[in-house]
């Protein structure tokens, strides 16, 4: 296999959040079915950090969804979530979940990763989107985490 194995479970990832979306199957239970379809020809799939990240961001994606459309509707005030492509719609879903639960990945690379993915599913002008759209809310994702991590006023006797 040329491709990178979790660039790769991201594909699988993004396909079950779009069947999901389409259809209202379980996301996880649509990775599962893919997962298991594609093991035999891509064994580094089934290893545990592709196959632990996609049943993982699946669930998470499905618990968070909400907040997730939040951020996606402030930073794309123009276009209500359920009006986006729902490819689209996805991979901001799945991108910005990532950069809320998973601190070590910088940001700049879950945001490329995402173009990439916008660029082999989405529509052509998803690409530009999902960048625009991903960079606005990795910045705001950035400066919370700072304002947390930031030291208090210094306290004086």
């Amino acid at each position: 296999m040329t491709e990178n194995v979790m660039r790769r479970a991201r594909y699988l990832v993004v396909e079950a959040l779009y069947e999901a979306d389409a259809s209202g199957h379980e996301p996880e239970a649509v990775f599962k079915r893919r997962l298991a379809e594609l093991v035999d020809e891509e064994p580094d799939l089934g290893n545990p950090g592709p196959s632990g990240y996609g049943v993982g961001a699946a669930r998470g994606v499905t618990r968070r969804m909400e907040e997730l459309d939040t951020y996606i509707q402030d930073a794309a005030t123009q276009y209500p979530v359920d009006t986006l492509a729902v490819v689209d719609r996805n991979i901001l879903r799945l991108a910005i979940w990532e950069l809320l639960s998973d601190g070590a990945s910088p940001a700049a690379a879950v945001v490329n990763e995402a173009v990439e993915l916008a660029h082999r599913y989405g529509g052509e002008t998803s690409p530009a989107f999902v960048n625009g759209v991903l960079r606005t809310i990795s910045a705001r994702i950035i400066a919370a985490r700072e304002a947390r991590s930031a030291p208090g006023p210094a306290i004086t006797p």
